[in-house]
């Protein structure tokens, strides 16, 4: 037992020394001015921190690793725990895609303005199309796994996973944002009370992808009503809601064109929508309509390429709630599920790196692929040919964006998340709860 307990203390003490050697080495890299002595200085908040850091980051990794191995430990560091009986492995690519997506969509888009080739700009603006359905597609997979959950939990504790996991890690990258740009200080504290009327506000200019993220936040405090709801009903009642949610996305979207407006409330015609019919066509899908989303789905594919290129005035038609890019996205989960039995095993542990820190690469993208890749590298899509330049980009700032992710998850972050847990389980005795 004191052996395991050495062994433990050991890969901690190993574990935080180098997270904090990458950390700061990321720092230094990215804040470079020319030489060592003045970047040294711009980086001389973190060093100040560094004992701080270290007990909190070896605090939340002693208490994650209790009653591990090492090799356990790694293991879960980077693919999590493996829960293979009931673990939907299609649901880790469709992650890993909506995050390449994202990259994909933002690079493109920076450029289709550019002076270029005719075939170039048009190249830029279809993979701006398409690389969008990766926001109903993250809704999508945030409402299947949500709603299909087949675990009871207390509103109490379902509020508090969802803090601790999604709403925690937004706020620290957004603070550390707001930390590299200038507008707040840790170190000594400044303007705290304006960073926090900025996160309240929402996303903002040095994080503007954000606001999907807040939308996300907004629908998981429905997620108990609506779970409820939903498995409770009836095949034929689904069948309805699955047209009831299209027909008005499609009113909404699409009568405006003929000059026709409507006072009428549309509630499912929004993300709350979107978010029920990742459920549907993952979770409580028929024949018929699985193959009429697949069949939309593929044209639409089509259209939300074509129409940026034919007329940008008409995004909005095709663009995020539209029915063309919810069709879209919903056709990439079907498809995905079919092939689950393929994508099983296949780059198993790879896929499940990249799904557990793809809502790390969402969060840290922007920095990572315009500040590192763009500024830092030197990678943009117009460069090194059009298709390799955007391919090269994406792939470059996927791995910047999972190795600013990694360390930030594993030390600022996880430190965060183990002191508000704490809190709540401090909290949950207090009240006198089991």
């Amino acid at each position: 037992m004191k052996e395991r307990t050495q062994g433990q203390i050991k890969r901690v003490i190993v574990i935080v020394i180098v997270l904090l050697l990458a950390g700061f080495g990321i720092m230094m890299y990215c804040e470079w001015r020319g030489n060592f002595p003045d970047t040294l200085y711009v980086c001389r908040k973190m060093l100040l921190a560094m004992p701080i850091f270290a007990i909190l980051i070896g605090r939340a990794h002693a208490r994650a690793g209790q009653g591990m191995s090492n090799r356990e430990y790694v293991v879960q560091m980077f693919g999590g725990r493996n829960t293979s009986g009931s673990r939907k492995d299609y649901m880790d690519y469709a992650r890993i895609l909506a995050a390449v997506m994202v990259i994909l969509t933002h690079a493109c888009s920076m450029q289709a303005d550019a002076d270029a080739a005719l075939w170039k700009t048009n190249l830029l603006l279809s993979c701006t199309g398409i690389g969008l359905v990766c926001n109903p597609l993250y809704v999508m997979i945030s409402g299947s796994l949500l709603l299909a959950a087949e675990k009871e939990e207390a509103l109490g504790t379902f509020y508090f996973k969802r803090f601790v996991k999604v709403v925690i890690p937004m706020v620290v990258y957004y603070v550390i944002f707001l930390c590299v740009s200038g507008q707040i200080s840790l170190i000594p504290p400044q303007n705290l009370g304006e960073g926090a009327l900025q996160i309240l506000a929402g996303a903002s200019g040095i994080v503007p992808h954000y606001w999907l993220i807040y939308i996300l936040i907004s629908l998981y405090v429905t997620v108990p009503f609506i779970r409820v709801m939903v498995k409770n009903m009836k095949d034929s009642f689904i069948t309805v809601l699955f047209f009831l949610i299209l027909a008005e996305e499609l009113l909404v979207t699409y009568l405006p064109l003929v000059g026709v407006q409507i006072g009428f409330t549309m509630s499912l015609a929004s993300w709350e929508g979107v978010f029920i019919l990742g459920y549907i066509v993952t979770e409580r899908r028929t024949k018929w309509m699985e193959r009429t989303v697949l069949i939309l789905g593929a044209i639409s594919a089509v259209i939300v390429a074509v129409v940026p290129v034919l007329d940008d005035s008409l995004t909005g038609y095709v663009y995020n709630t539209a029915p063309v890019m919810v069709l879209f996205a919903g056709a990439i989960l079907i498809l995905l599920s079919k092939l689950d039995g393929i994508l099983k095993g296949k780059f198993q542990f790879v896929a499940q790196v990249l799904s557990k820190y793809s809502y790390s690469i969402i969060l840290v993208h922007w920095y990572g692929l315009f500040v590192v890749t763009w500024g830092k590298i030197g990678i943009q899509p117009l460069r090194f040919g059009c298709i390799g330049g955007i391919t090269l980009t994406v792939v470059v700032a996927v791995v910047v964006c999972f190795v600013l992710g990694f360390v930030a998850e594993n030390t600022a972050v996880l430190a965060v998340q183990r002191i508000v847990a704490d809190l709540g389980n401090v909290t949950k005795r207090l009240c006198g709860r089991k």
